[in-house]
């Protein structure tokens, strides 16, 4: 598979500063947006993709991600479906079992077993299909899509399910070697179990990345979305992957983490990422120093990577990167 480039929006700003930085993503060459879904502390994520859907052309529209939690399989059936009627065929179902979106309504991720259930209603759906969920036969019978279903995964057994049921995986487990390397043996695993190629799976690392001529500048940019892969890293990965600093390190961040700023770059649990948090979660300084790290996880086996810009005025770093990181893989 060509290796792919794509921008990720958190809509914590006036939703048309979000609608700009979609269709800039677009000129700039990337090859998708993904929206964050988390309705306590952004703007609504269906909102934004339908804005997109029809002021772009080209580019891959995804929910970077949504749940299941607080959106109802059909629901969630019927908007993509809309959604991919509305783009022309360019959407992308990013999906997992919730974070932000319902810690803050004092609830709970989805179990893994309902998860798994419920992805595959949302499918069957989408196609038109007939299925049975909670012992009531619901379809959709307008609906004659299919959906590339990509699951956001970090835990050992989520990534496993991954492997075994989504067209695509989008882990996010940080961006040390050691680190990838476990999600791609769990996400390898699962597909084996299934009789499945981790080969035909496309693989998306959700990363934070920052690059500037202004080193430093760009490592203190990249804390606001850094902060939240730190602590999915912390939770999901195990510590045997973790040398013991670096644990302790993440472990006194994390217990400061406040998920009412998820995701700001004015957080103020930004403060306790140290470099080495930051070398181990993030790509960030200078061209130089990020293009060799992106093409050793390449080479690893990933090959899609979304980032999320979420400085207060991305496009200067969505820029840079564009013009001088996703040039150099074209080739690949």
């Amino acid at each position: 598979m060509p290796i792919s480039f794509d921008a990720a929006i958190l809509p914590n700003k006036p939703i048309l500063d979000c609608l700009q930085i979609g269709q800039a993503a677009e000129k700039l060459g990337y090859s998708g947006i993904w929206v964050a879904d988390s309705h306590s502390v952004m703007r609504d994520a269906y909102g934004l993709l339908a804005a997109l859907a029809m002021t772009t052309d080209r580019i891959k529209l995804a929910t970077g991600v949504t749940q299941t939690v607080t959106r109802h399989p059909a629901v969630l059936a019927n908007s993509w479906a809309s959604l991919q009627e509305l783009s022309g065929g360019r959407g992308i179902l990013g999906i997992g079992v919730g974070e932000s979106a319902v810690y803050n309504l004092g609830l709970k991720p989805e179990k893994l077993a309902d998860f798994e259930e419920k992805v595959r209603v949302i499918k069957a759906l989408i196609k038109g299909q007939s299925v049975c969920y909670q012992g009531t036969d619901i379809q959709m019978a307008w609906s004659q899509m299919d959906i590339p279903i990509v699951m956001a995964c970090s835990g050992p057994r989520s990534l496993q399910l991954g492997g075994r049921l989504a067209d695509g995986v989008l882990f996010q487990v940080g961006s040390s070697p050691d680190f990838v390397r476990y999600a791609l043996d769990n996400i390898r695993l699962g597909a084996e179990q299934a009789g499945r190629d981790i080969n035909d799976l496309k693989l998306y690392m959700r990363v934070a990345c920052a690059i500037s001529e202004n080193r430093e500048q760009a490592r203190d940019e990249v804390k606001g979305y850094a902060s939240v892969a730190a602590g999915t890293t912390f939770k999901t990965v195990p510590k045997e992957y973790f040398d013991e600093s670096l644990w302790g390190q993440l472990d006194r961040f994390k217990a400061a983490y406040d998920y009412a700023e998820h995701g700001s770059n004015e957080a103020r649990h930004k403060a306790l990422l140290t470099d080495d948090i930051i070398d181990s979660i993030a790509i960030a300084g200078t061209a130089e120093e990020a293009i060799p790290r992106f093409k050793e996880i390449v080479e690893m086996g990933v090959d899609g990577f979304v980032m999320p810009f979420g400085m207060a005025d991305p496009y200067p770093y969505m820029k840079s990167f564009a013009e001088q990181v996703i040039p150099k893989f074209a080739e690949y």
